[in-house]
């Protein structure tokens, strides 16, 4: 039996897409030394050695223990470096390092592809309709009252 759309909630079919598009993207990556978090390694070298634990966490949208157990990871990994913020010894600025500087190419790239992987049978009008619509979406959305949820994507066993 179909369920008719107008039931189907959109957080369904979000969901379902970002699955669809962490797959494809995490496989252009298996070459890398790590298995995730490649966009916070982006965010991270976007500010240029002036990004604290918090702000990453919020650019992430993620909580307090998560971004801990993020950073755990890229730093066991050797791609970051926590360092003490000078002006608050409370707050840790991050650092890339070499290692992970090396991959921010590779993981831009991924990036660009996946989009386009993502939107290639869209004409190209559509696709700017698309992004602006999306902002209205995410807009509307952040003006209703809601509570927080995180999604886990874990690596299927294939």
């Amino acid at each position: 039996m179909d369920i008719p759309k107008s039931e189907i909630p959109f957080g369904r079919v979000f969901g379902e897409l970002a699955k669809e598009y962490v797959g494809v993207f995490t496989r252009s990556l298996e070459h890398l030394p790590i298995n995730r978090y490649f966009y916070a390694l982006v965010v991270i070298d976007n500010h240029k050695g002036d990004l604290s634990q918090t702000t990453l966490g919020d650019e992430l949208y993620l909580d307090k223990a998560s971004v801990v157990r993020m950073l755990d990871y890229l730093e066991q990994k050797d791609c970051i470096k926590r360092c003490p913020n000078p002006n608050d010894r409370r707050a840790h600025i991050l650092h890339l390092t070499d290692k992970a500087r090396k991959m921010i190419p590779d993981i831009k790239q991924a990036i660009q592809n996946s989009n386009k992987a993502c939107l290639k049978n869209l004409p190209d009008r559509s696709i700017t309709d698309f992004e602006a619509e999306m902002d209205i979406v995410r807009q509307s959305l952040q003006n209703e009252p809601r509570r927080n949820y995180k999604l886990h994507f874990v690596k299927s066993e294939d």
